[in-house]
């Protein structure tokens, strides 16, 4: 796989959140031990952790596992979680081997996706958080792996094969709004770009301004 530094493409992303944590029967069946991860050094070991609990938001990632991820999706735990979230730290340097925060469903996509299926066996939609940032080889072929890089901003996936004809959703790149990546294809799902905790939440006192945001007294 070719090779680029993520850090020359997406500069200032957000940082926010965590990564999906394995629940127990999952982990029983495709995470490993934490020790056939122990020759980490601590520091590495910490560093790898820090980077991906900041690819979701911290009320999934605070309670997440945290694993290294190989190419066919096999996992070894850095850091047990009590939830079913798994915050994986990737790789900078290697394209599309981006730190991430999975739920079980996307775990599911994602390691379709790795074994190159032709389709997706996720019963239900899937999540995931990439929010800061990603490189990836394309958004139309799903099994692209020698393209050069596209930077790609903070953002979030729904794993389902949304329809882009019939949601009027654009199928090009963007760097902020709503695209359907991969159109057309078995793996198409919703992308969406930033955070969706940006913006101030409505309530009964919130006085309306007229961008239409919500201004808490």
């Amino acid at each position: 796989m070719s090779r680029v530094s993520r850090r020359s493409f997406v500069q200032g992303a957000l940082v926010a959140g965590a990564f999906p944590a394995v629940s127990p029967a999952a982990a029983a069946g495709d995470v490993q031990s934490a020790g056939t991860s122990s020759h980490l050094d601590d520091a590495i070991r910490n560093e790898r952790i820090r980077r991906a609990i900041l690819s979701g938001p911290a009320v999934i990632t605070n309670d997440a596992t945290v694993a290294e991820m190989d190419r066919q999706g096999n996992m070894t735990v850095l850091r047990p979680g009590t939830n079913e979230w798994v915050c994986v730290p990737g790789n900078q340097d290697i394209i599309g081997r981006t730190d991430m925060c999975i739920d079980p469903m996307g775990i599911v996509w994602l390691k379709d996706l790795m074994a190159r299926k032709p389709k997706p066996t996720n019963a239900t939609p899937g999540l995931i958080y990439m929010l800061n940032g990603a490189t990836q080889h394309s958004y139309t072929d799903p099994f692209d792996t020698t393209s050069p890089a596209i930077p790609i901003g903070p953002h979030w996936m729904i794993l389902w094969p949304f329809d882009a004809k019939a949601t009027g959703l654009s199928t090009v790149m963007r760097d902020a709004g709503t695209m359907v990546m991969f159109a057309g294809t078995p793996y198409a799902h919703l992308h969406i770009c930033g955070s969706p905790w940006e913006g101030h939440e409505y309530d009964p006192a919130s006085r309306v301004i007229w961008t239409m945001r919500y201004e808490h007294p």
